[in-house]
């Protein structure tokens, strides 16, 4: 459940968050700005749901700064550490105190698996929630395919691998009935691509041992 409404004074920080965030992410293909704002928009969804109090502030903050760790990089394998400090740093320069900074950070390291950090606080549980959610719809897979180098059937293996566990890690029976939909859909993909690929493999075979 959502603790408390909004200050003013706490609304007006969000926008000018929101606003940097945006042109941060003006140049992203894969992690848009559109990913952020349907992130915080599902993990407040779900903090209203949950039984634990949550902190609006904290999770619309660390909900807009979660993927900051993705802006410029090659690869996204540390966008939890790298981002945490990003956002501590920004968060510090606005005059946030020790303790909201902590907590809004604390969400940005520990909303991927990649940090190997487990969340722990509901907000952290809710924004890992939101960010899973929108990897098992269709645009979260697409936008797993997005510039991975190698071959098509080593991109989609890795692809199908991880949105098959994303579903099972999520936190809260409110959010596995929200991605129920979208991850049988994801199965029903992830059957078809791995018929593909079988076929696929079988084509090279066949033509690999004509050649011999």
């Amino acid at each position: 459940m959502i603790s408390r409404r909004l200050s003013e004074d706490e609304k007006k920080t969000l926008l000018k968050m929101a606003e940097f965030i945006k042109d941060k992410h003006a140049g992203s293909e894969g992690h848009s700005y559109s990913h952020v704002i349907e992130v915080a928009e599902t993990a407040i969804e779900i903090a209203k749901k949950i039984p634990e109090e949550t902190d609006p502030f904290i999770v619309m903050a660390g909900a807009l700064f979660h993927d900051i760790g993705r802006v410029n990089r090659e690869s996204g394998m540390l966008h939890g550490l790298e981002g945490g400090a990003i956002a501590e740093e920004y968060l510090e320069s606005i005059g946030l105190d020790p303790e909201t900074v902590n907590r809004i950070t604390r969400i940005v390291v520990r909303h991927t698996p990649t940090s190997m950090i487990p969340p722990e606080t509901a907000e952290e549980k809710v924004v890992y929630d939101a960010d899973t959610l929108e990897r098992l719809g269709w645009v979260g897979v697409l936008r797993g395919l997005m510039g991975k180098k190698g071959s098509i059937e080593s991109i989609f293996e890795r692809v199908i691998k991880k949105r098959e566990s994303d579903y099972g890690k999520l936190h809260y029976d409110v959010s596995k009935e929200m991605g129920k939909r979208d991850y049988e859909d994801l199965k029903f993909l992830i059957g078809r691509m791995k018929e593909a690929l079988e076929k696929r493999k079988e084509e090279i075979e066949r033509i690999e041992f004509l050649e011999e």
